[in-house]
């Protein structure tokens, strides 16, 4: 393992005294604090989910149950908008990406560090922004236009896992819809090694799940659009429990649905669009073992923003969101939660002559004001200055505060096989602080960004020995957090081969009174993660290795007990044909190549060797 570490620094050292070709084009400039995902990074890493997407990016750690958390942060503090709506809701603990299917799904964005000044209360640690696929402009405004596609994908690998996905997509005129289905069902039960090093079978761990996705554009002109959007997802699967206290019999069902409705309108007045966006979600989570708990989340949003041109440099965007987070539970009774919030961005761009031929600053302000806690004002400040020509070379900045209220979740979560909530806990206040170089020549793309997050009262969900070893939030008096993101890219060959290195330096730092936790690190950060990942692109046929380190995390808060770290490497292919004048893929994955014995989370076993094989036709 440490030869394939040493050959692939070898490799992107080697890139970095390399020369470019003069006329080589240079390529996008990337952001420090902000990553794009697109389809093409998809179809590399062979996702499945949004989840898969994510699980590559330095500072990002995707949770077996297909939650996510940012640098020092848990999911819950991590904001996800799909289509602009928000998917968080006070009655889950964080939003499953995974179980987001990657076939609808246009590019995800991800943005690092405190976004409550423009995305609300709960963006403490960043923000996932995913856009569906849609028709482009031209399409939808071109009268004579008709498109029509139909994309299916057939999946079979270890442990009987199936997976059927079938979408469509049609446009005529100025009518747009995306019909998707998505199918997977799942045996689950995988052999691993207990603490007495004898191989046991983890049972009650099947599952099955199915989603169907809509989403609908209608133009009534060219500056007018409608769009309506719907998702169902149902899930019906085992809940094994921890391996410390087995449920054998439990079973874990969701029955989720939301519903979306957007207007936008351009050039509604001197320069200025609107745009207004309602939605409801209707979470429903039903456990059974001992005892049967009913768990309805609901959630009514309305967003009405406007932006536009103000003076000759600054942009203005600005608006009102309404939130009604409300939950029905037969453990915890009913629970409401209103908060109104105003906010309001000013931005100013200039382009200079010399060395350094661009600059952008920006202020935002975010006023949020929940019933049941006092308001919060989020502040944010950014700059960013750089140069564009033949290399680009940029250093970005900001400074913002965040808050948060702790979710229903964190207050009533009922007792079950893993957790249970606490109705003692404050908000959380924390206060982010972000520089970054961003190099981009051709071949070659270099970004560094360091940042720091002390955060008072932060909440984290820990293992309690006082509770039989339940996960319950806490509130931590306060926290230091300071850490440094890496991403390089080299490609060679007009792309034929690419490398990508992601690594991650964190060190989150618990600032507590109490004596034995005092300077510990937070539990499950570890200081470092490094993922590696070569393409090699040839006609039809793509390959990828991905290659994870994760380090030491400890499992308690003061220190005594953690986890060793790990290491896992991935490998696809995936050929590329025509045949019936069809379009058709095939592609091959195995992951966790070595069949490596580890752990993420404490008592919760990983699977080891896995493959899938799935077969793709489009028409």
């Amino acid at each position: 393992m440490k030869k394939i570490i040493f050959c692939s620094m070898f490799l992107i050292l080697l890139g970095m005294v390399s020369y470019a070709d003069e006329d080589e084009p240079v390529t996008k400039q990337k952001s420090t604090s902000e990553v794009v995902l697109t389809q093409e990074d998809f179809k590399k890493n062979n996702c499945q989910n949004v989840g898969d997407a994510l699980k590559c990016i330095s500072g990002v750690y995707v949770k077996s149950e297909g939650e996510i958390s940012l640098r020092d942060v848990s999911s819950d503090k991590v904001v996800v908008i799909l289509d602009g709506q928000r998917l968080n809701t006070s009655g889950i603990v964080g939003v499953n990406v995974a179980a987001i299917s990657i076939e609808n799904i246009d590019k995800i964005e991800l943005l690092r560090g405190g976004r409550s000044a423009q995305y609300g209360a709960d963006a403490v640690g960043g923000v996932i922004v995913i856009t569906t696929k849609a028709f482009n402009d031209t399409q939808s405004q071109n009268k004579e236009a008709k498109n029509i596609n139909f994309d299916v994908k057939t999946t079979y690998g270890s442990y009987n896992r199936e997976i059927l996905n079938i979408s469509n997509m049609f446009n005529q005129k100025n009518f747009n819809y995306i019909l998707s289905y998505r199918r997977e069902l799942w045996d689950g039960d995988f052999e691993y090694t207990n603490d007495q090093g004898q191989r046991v079978r983890l049972g009650n761990n099947h599952q099955s799940s199915y989603d169907i996705f809509f989403k609908a554009g209608l133009n009534f002109s060219k500056d007018q659009t409608i769009t309506a959007s719907t998702d169902f997802y149902k899930a019906n699967n085992g809940s094994p429990g921890l391996i410390s206290s087995l449920t054998p019999t439990a079973r874990l069902r969701y029955d989720n649905k939301s519903y979306n409705l957007t207007y936008d309108k351009k050039e509604l007045f001197s320069g200025f669009n609107l745009k207004a966006q309602t939605y409801y979600h209707d979470y429903n989570i039903v456990y059974d073992y001992d005892t049967h708990s009913d768990h309805n989340s609901y959630v009514y949003g309305l967003d009405i923003q406007q932006s536009g041109q103000l003076f000759k440099l600054i942009n203005l965007s600005y608006g009102y969101n309404f939130i009604k987070d409300k939950i029905v539970s037969t453990s915890v009774g009913n629970k409401y939660r209103d908060t109104h919030s105003a906010f309001a961005n000013f931005t100013l761009v200039k382009q200079l002559s010399g060395f350094i031929n661009n600059f952008e600053t920006s202020l935002a302000m975010r006023y949020d004001y929940p019933n049941d806690f006092d308001p919060a004002f989020s502040p944010r400040f950014n700059i960013s200055m750089g140069h564009n020509g033949k290399f680009n070379l940029g250093v970005i900045s900001h400074i913002t505060k965040s808050y948060r209220a702790p979710t229903f979740n964190d207050l009533y979560w009922p007792k079950d096989s893993y957790s249970i909530g606490n109705p003692n806990l404050v908000p959380e206040v924390g206060n982010n602080y972000d520089v970054g170089l961003t190099f981009n020549m051709g071949f070659l793309s270099l970004t560094s960004n360091y940042f720091v997050n002390n955060v008072n009262d932060l909440i984290i969900w820990e293992q309690d020995p006082a509770l039989q070893n339940l996960w319950t939030p806490k509130n931590i008096s306060k926290t230091n957090t300071k850490g440094l993101e890496n991403s390089a890219t080299l490609t060679f060959f007009n792309g034929m081969l690419s490398l990508n290195g992601e690594y991650t330096y964190l060190k989150a730092i618990n600032k507590s009174k109490d004596v034995n936790k005092y300077n510990k690190y937070i539990t499950y950060r570890p200081k470092n993660k490094l993922d590696l990942t070569t393409t090699f692109r040839k006609k039809n046929i793509e390959a990828n290795l991905i290659y994870h380190y994760t380090g030491l995390r400890y499992t308690n808060s003061t220190n005594t007990l953690w986890l060793p770290a790990y290491e896992t490497i991935d490998f696809n292919t995936t050929y590329r044909f025509n045949l019936l004048k069809l379009g058709w893929s095939a592609t091959f994955e195995m992951t966790n190549v070595t069949d490596e014995d580890y752990v993420k989370v404490k008592d919760t076993p990983e699977p080891g060797r896995m493959f899938k094989v799935m077969l793709g036709c489009s028409f």
